[in-house]
């Protein structure tokens, strides 16, 4: 299945939409460029305003990862791949990067709460299974970028675009 084809919705509990460019020639993928979450969005508009970025991609391929849950092998596509030049000790460099935009929440292992409720177990469990899948998914995530020579990006709330 195209992850394009997976639209925008209100129930998700993110801000979702569709990203209107305003340079054209920058962008590189197929269009629409759906943003999944509000700091998506902020990320598309500076991808799209910031002159050090040469071309990006939203959702840009499809990465195979073991999930050690369910044990069973799943797809995921990171949320951008971007072309940025930099000036290191004087000289003009290209670099490339994968971008995953994710909470910082979901990137550390959950405590286990206090009050054993039902509601509470049930959080927990959501919480320890998506901090488990996206170790997996960066585990993958890694291997690719070595073998295919690109840097990884993990942004979150603290990162300074934001």
């Amino acid at each position: 299945m195209n992850i394009k084809n997976i639209k925008p919705t209100a129930k998700s509990g993110f801000k979702q939409g569709y990203y209107k460019l305003k340079n054209l020639e920058k962008y590189q993928g197929p269009q629409p460029i759906i943003y999944r979450s509000s700091w998506e969005r902020k990320f598309c508009h500076w991808c799209d305003h910031n002159p050090e970025v040469l071309s990006w991609i939203s959702e840009p391929f499809s990465i195979k990862y073991y999930n050690i849950l369910d044990k069973k092998f799943h797809k995921y596509f990171p949320d951008f791949y971007i072309k940025l030049r930099k000036d290191k000790n004087g000289k003009k460099i290209v670099e490339h990067y994968v971008v995953e935009i994710k909470p910082k929440a979901q990137l550390k292992k959950p405590t286990q709460p206090r009050r054993k409720t039902k509601k509470a177990l049930e959080n927990y469990k959501w919480a320890y299974e998506t901090y488990v899948r996206n170790l997996c998914k960066n585990d993958a995530l890694q291997k690719v970028s070595k073998s295919r020579k690109f840097k990884v990006m993990l942004l979150t709330e603290d990162s300074k675009l934001f």
